[in-house]
């Protein structure tokens, strides 16, 4: 009798959760109503180290989601503080657990390639043929996510690497903007900009930590083979401008005393933020998300933008250029819904976000600028019309092919390039165990 009684008491409550789920908006399989009532509507999962207060995500989903009423779009920031290392961490975390996902961001083609080839990502041609889609007519030329000749993403904003300027540093030491530089013109600026005496002690120079830009500073400036692993595969370690760049920073760091020394970096933690706005340093190479990407600062004084510094003199400013990606997980149940969200966060979106410059070509560089200078803590601070040369200027170079392994191949480098900037190792050693090291990475990766 009890057995029955229990059995009775199972089935029973299977029934009313059964009625339960059937009353939610939403069901196992995704599937919900829209504000109208409709039970065709799906909810998609939308995973980005981007904040609310950066990315605006509320304005941004409420117009996609009046657009596509089919569609609901769940946005999760996995981390506050605008870290995409420590998104990336968060998100493989996710991946690794078996966590459905459905759309995610990228902040470059080096950390999409890495996920791509794990199997995260999925690749997108067959939506693209079949919306007849041209990337390379809708989107300018900048962060292709294309990786053994498959798409696995569209690119949302672009990044330019360019120099930021302290204008009223400028001013005071009677030095222009600069539309047409060197390198050596730029340690011949942070000379003249860096003072050593008094309250108002500062650099004239800042370079952050990321091996990838500012251990590789002459690289970033070539038309093609700006990486330290070649599209064949092979390396670039014998490229002199890797040694040049060090050498470079080593003299403003170590003699010059214009840049802000790496043991510095290290020791205190300097962010690049902090350097630039509080007046610390006068210039910092750095990308174009810096136009809104502010954080707590309110600089009371007016910021100016340059070209990449040229190798030479002759020849055009050639610079990085890339951007985020919006791409798809491999496990999502809902792709045709996260392309119809890709598609319209990277066009219409990114217009509507104002926080950021799209790689869309509809957009209009001028309106986007003054929409984005708008909307930060203090529009005068910001040299509208050096940026938009700057911008206009910077011709991208060749990319070489994101390997993922190329981040490896870069930390090897990193341990390298510090140890003598740093003072620990002479820079013939540093090249030569940088080359070996590297050329490790890249035989252990092609077995």
């Amino acid at each position: 009798m009890g057995k029955k009684w229990y059995l009775c008491w199972i089935g029973l409550l299977v029934f009313v959760l059964f009625l339960a789920g059937c009353g939610n908006d939403e069901d196992a399989s995704g599937k919900g109503k829209d504000d109208s009532g409709n039970e065709d509507g799906v909810t998609i999962k939308f995973h980005t180290w981007i904040n609310d207060d950066a990315g605006k995500w509320d304005k941004v989903v409420a117009a996609f989601e009046e657009e596509h009423p089919e569609i609901n779009v769940e946005v999760e920031p996995l981390v506050e503080n605008m870290s995409n290392e420590e998104y990336l961490q968060k998100l493989d975390l996710l991946a690794s657990s078996g966590e459905e996902l459905d759309v995610m961001m990228f902040s470059d083609v080096t950390d999409l390639s890495k996920r791509a080839d794990a199997g995260l990502v999925a690749p997108i041609d067959s939506l693209i043929e079949e919306e007849k889609l041209n990337i390379e007519e809708e989107y300018s030329n900048s962060s292709y996510p294309k990786i053994d000749d498959s798409y696995y993403g569209l690119p949302g904003k672009m990044v330019t690497m360019l120099v930021l300027l302290n204008k009223d540093h400028l001013d005071e030491a009677g030095l222009p903007v600069p539309t047409d530089w060197t390198w050596e013109d730029y340690k011949e600026y942070a000379e003249k900009l860096t003072k050593t005496e008094g309250n108002t002690k500062r650099y004239g120079s800042y370079f952050h930590t990321w091996p990838d830009v500012y251990f590789i500073l002459k690289l970033l400036g070539k038309q093609e083979n700006s990486s330290i692993v070649n599209s064949d595969g092979t390396s670039n370690m014998e490229d002199p401008m890797l040694e040049e760049t060090l050498k470079l920073r080593y003299d403003m760091e170590q003699v010059d005393k214009s840049s802000v020394p790496l043991s510095e970096t290290l020791s205190q933690k300097l962010d690049y933020r902090q350097q630039f706005f509080s007046e610390s340093a006068s210039m910092i190479p750095s990308g174009s998300w810096m136009v809104s990407e502010w954080g707590a600062f309110t600089p009371d004084f007016t910021m100016a933008w340059a070209p990449w510094p040229k190798n030479n003199e002759e020849g055009p400013s050639y610079t990085e250029i890339g951007g985020d990606i919006f791409s798809i997980a491999n496990n999502s149940e809902h792709k045709e819904e996260a392309y119809t969200f890709i598609r319209w966060m990277t066009t219409e979106g990114m217009i509507l976000q104002e926080t950021w410059i799209p790689t869309w070509n509809n957009s209009d560089l001028n309106e986007v600028l003054d929409n984005i200078i708008a909307t930060t803590t203090n529009p005068e601070a910001v040299d509208k019309e050096s940026l938009i040369y700057t911008l206009e200027n910077s011709v991208p170079g060749i990319r070489s092919y994101p390997f993922s392994y190329l981040t490896e191949a870069y930390n090897e480098f990193n341990t390298e390039a510090e140890l003598y900037l740093l003072g620990d190792q002479d820079l013939e050693t540093t090249i030569s165990n940088a080359k070996e090291k590297v050329q490790a990475v890249i035989d252990e990766n092609q077995k």
